[in-house]
């Protein structure tokens, strides 16, 4: 997994010919030691600098080909030191389980269609049970699963409902998240683009733990991490505490039930607690 344990900025400037200043700031990560996510920021900003002086373009990353500079609130490793479990705090300032072998498979709803939603109104007005368009899209996620399940007896799924679409893990196996087994089971069940290209970008899989501010009447985090300085810490600490008691009344998730073979991977028993536990998924309460 791609979880850092140090972030750090560094500025480097330099006078291009025409006597203007160019500086560039970078960020950083190691696991090693602060020192050295101060120095490989510091390098980082040099080269940009470099770059810039050439008339070179500079070189941006994309979506989940770097580490996501989030806060590691806990964390689980193996006898080697790798990281098989994190705990970190994401941008906008929800809880994240990252996990190195138990395969989240995140299934989000498209957009519903403006026939699908009039089809449904006009059913409705005539007194008629109609199912609702994400009703309808959860069913057909729920027959993919069990088709797949089919397909590969080995195979069982732990199934959540999320307020945009259905959350799945695979219970029976351990799995690689950039391997090209788990990448066909990821586009065989039609898991969301951005989440394979981040479980893959990341070496991990990813589930969101507590819910999106918004969704539950407060503002997202405006606080970056690190922070280094008392006053952002102060702002932090005021959001935080206003975050936790606005999300006492929602879950995450809610689980929907089991597909597939029963089996249970033993290194997946204390995950499923820990994820169950933090997403209140077996409350009955509005999803977020």
């Amino acid at each position: 997994m791609k979880i850092p344990k140090y972030w750090a900025k560094a500025e480097a400037e330099e006078t291009d010919r025409e006597g203007r200043k160019i500086a560039v700031s970078c960020w950083r990560w190691a696991d090693e030691s602060q020192s050295q996510a101060q120095q490989a920021a510091l390098a980082a900003a040099k080269r940009a600098v470099a770059s810039l002086l050439r008339g070179d373009r500079l070189d941006h990353y994309a979506y989940g080909q770097t580490p996501l500079r989030e806060e590691v609130l806990n964390e689980l490793r193996d006898a080697t030191g790798e990281p098989l479990v994190a705990v970190t705090r994401n941008r906008y300032g929800a809880i994240v389980l990252n996990t190195a072998r138990a395969a989240f498979i995140d299934m989000d709803f498209p957009p519903a269609t403006a026939a699908a939603t009039v089809r449904s109104l006009f059913t409705r007005w005539w007194g008629k049970p109609a199912a609702s368009p994400e009703s309808q899209q959860e069913a057909e996620i729920w027959t993919r699963l069990e088709q797949y399940a089919a397909e590969r007896p080995e195979r069982g799924f732990r199934v959540y409902r999320t307020c945009a679409g259905v959350r799945a893990l695979a219970t029976g196996d351990l799995f690689d998240p950039a391997s090209p087994t788990t990448l066909a089971m990821l586009e065989r069940l039609q898991a969301d683009p951005l989440y394979v290209r981040l479980c893959k970008g990341q070496g991990c899989f990813r589930a969101r733990l507590s819910p999106k501010p918004w969704r539950c009447g407060c503002e997202p985090n405006r606080v970056a991490w690190p922070r280094e300085e008392p006053a952002p810490q102060t702002l932090f600490e005021r959001w935080e505490a206003q975050y936790a008691a606005s999300q006492e009344s929602y879950a995450t998730c809610r689980l929907l039930g089991t597909i597939g073979n029963p089996r249970v991977h033993p290194e997946l028993e204390p995950i499923i607690q820990l994820h169950d536990h933090l997403t209140r998924c077996q409350q009955d309460k509005p999803l977020a």
